[in-house]
């Protein structure tokens, strides 16, 4: 995103947030995608209850492309929210894999609930997340929400990737570089750990 905004020279015209969850996106569905390759055995996460609102930059950048020309503020956000839980629910069930939570805070883990297709090398009742304390953030913010109704009144802007549409896109592109992964391991070569 901040490459867009370089390479559209609007380094003066926009003001750019980028929440410290940002990186997450990533981490959770390069792990889903390698947990059912089989060449990770868990993903560890901080409070799986956190509340975020995610959302796809090719969305983000025609926002600031719409509001290039209008000198004001405008709050650049889906307005929905997702728990971290909800987001790993769905990156899982994209490669067939269905999950329950059980536990509470630093106890909780994410257990496979059952296994539908072939993409996945995992099965029930196998724990491929837990809550690792050291990822919990001390001043943790719970909540993160933008309101974008002043952008879809004025600019007629409103986000048309989903969270669901998002995860796919992210876990078919993770997916396909895990089995890339796998497969020259199963040659014998090494390969990389992306994870802790």
């Amino acid at each position: 995103m901040l490459e867009a905004i370089r390479i559209l020279g609007l380094e003066k015209k926009s003001r750019f947030y980028q929440a410290s969850t940002s990186e997450l996106y990533g981490l959770i569905t390069r792990a889903i995608a390698r947990i059912a390759l089989g060449l990770q055995d868990c993903l560890y996460l901080g409070n799986l209850s956190a509340l975020r609102d995610w959302g796809h930059a090719r969305d983000y950048v025609e926002m600031q492309w719409l509001m290039q020309d209008h000198p004001e503020d405008f709050v650049i956000a889906t307005g929905v929210q997702y728990s971290v839980r909800q987001f790993v629910e769905f990156a899982a069930a994209e490669l067939g894999i269905s999950m329950c939570f059980t536990g509470d805070g630093v106890d909780e883990v994410g257990i496979v609930d059952s296994v539908s297709g072939s993409q996945a090398k995992v099965k029930a009742g196998d724990v491929i997340v837990r809550v690792d304390p050291r990822y919990f953030r001390p001043t943790e913010v719970e909540t993160l929400l933008g309101d974008p109704t002043k952008a879809r009144e004025k600019l007629g802007w409103t986000p048309t990737t989903s969270l669901h549409d998002l995860v796919k896109e992210m876990v078919l592109a993770d997916y396909s570089s895990a089995r890339r992964d796998a497969l020259v391991k199963l040659a014998g070569f090494q390969t990389f750990d992306h994870h802790e």
